[in-house]
């Protein structure tokens, strides 16, 4: 026994094999605003669900064809926005618990006098607009941070790209480097490329901060130190490029501190302004590196691996020193970083002359 649906969509079945009181129970809510449909077993609730969404259904525990404990396991499985409440003329606590356990709203005993019914289906469906609710922030919520996290591994993957291949070889030099963000996406990189008259720029730097921030200002300050590339003297070129980050870095409350060196490959001399800071006169200094020798640099997320390498003027351990490669070299410095959970990036540099 059916009627037409109300411009809410709020619609109830009623499910109970005593054909008077269910009759009787879809006539009290029609007449408070309910439009209501009736089924005496199962089978019909069933058939009735084929065509039609119901907000609640009161579904007696007792059925000519079943339990009403199938039923409402089924309508939690295969109808979630349905608020099942399940009646019964037994008042048995354990029923009860079941029927809970179960999924549903309710339990309650018959007899089920007017005002009680209305407000037990005005209670529930509260109730269910409140889960729906609930259900549709947290898919919100959900897709936001799926989208989140699709954002950072493409950041992650775009910043990967940016970093050279390591290890570089070349015309009597090597170059390599050994990179771990504590996060998904970093504020450290490196970076080396030829510049103009034949010498070769290096590039470390650590960005103040971390995350999506802290990467962006990354890109900035390596896009910076690019474009002065081939600018003499080389503390020029440092300051122009820190000139065009410095609007940034105000803006984000930050600063960056970066090792800049150009190498000559031919005569192994280099030079390396040290910092980046406002109104800073930037450090040069000459040293030219003989067969054998490397220039190892490195973040301060490295000291939290290896504090002994904390102290001024300290030599690289007996095994780096030793290592066949740059890149075995900065491996053995940056060893277990991929291991384990880091409070800051890490980030090592060496150049050594073949």
């Amino acid at each position: 026994m059916a009627v037409t649906a109300t411009a809410d969509g709020e619609r109830v079945l009623v499910v109970d094999d005593e054909e008077p009181l269910a009759k009787s129970m879809a006539r009290v809510l029609r007449s408070r605003g309910f439009e209501s449909d009736v089924a005496f077993s199962a089978a019909e609730a069933r058939k009735l669900l084929e065509d039609q969404a119901y907000a609640i259904a009161l579904v007696d525990v007792r059925l000519p064809d079943e339990s009403g404990y199938g039923l409402l396991e089924e309508l939690r499985a295969t109808r979630p926005d349905t608020a099942v409440v399940m009646i019964s003329g037994v008042d048995d606590p354990e029923l009860g618990r079941a029927a809970l356990e179960l999924g549903a709203f309710a339990y309650h005993v018959k007899p089920v006098g007017s005002t009680q019914l209305y407000l037990l289906v005005v209670y529930n469906l509260r109730r269910r607009r409140l889960e729906l609710d609930h259900r549709a922030n947290l898919a919100r919520l959900e897709g936001m941070v799926a989208e989140r996290h699709e954002q950072i591994r493409r950041a992650a993957e775009l910043q990967a790209g940016m970093l050279p291949a390591s290890p570089f070889t070349e015309g009597g030099f090597q170059l390599a480097a050994h990179f771990t963000a504590a996060r998904e996406i970093s504020g450290d990189f490196y970076d080396w490329y030829r510049a103009p008259g034949g010498r070769v720029a290096v590039t470390l730097g650590d960005v103040m901060g971390k995350g999506v921030q802290a990467s962006l200002m990354m890109a900035t300050a390596r896009a910076a130190l690019r474009g002065v590339a081939g600018v003499e003297p080389l503390q020029a070129g440092i300051k122009q490029a820190a000139g065009v980050m410095s609007a940034a870095l105000e803006v984000n409350d930050a600063y960056v501190t970066v090792f800049h060196l150009t190498f000559d490959p031919p005569s192994g001399r280099r030079s390396a302004p040290i910092g980046m800071f406002p109104d800073t006169d930037f450090v040069v200094g000459h040293a030219t590196l003989e067969p054998g020798d490397s220039v190892v640099v490195f973040s301060d997320g490295l000291l939290d691996l290896r504090p002994d390498l904390a102290t001024k003027e300290v030599q690289l351990p007996y095994e780096a020193r030793r290592a066949a490669s740059a890149q075995e070299m900065v491996d053995i410095l940056a060893q277990g970083a991929r291991n384990r959970e880091l409070l800051d990036d890490v980030t090592v540099v060496a150049l050594r002359r073949l």
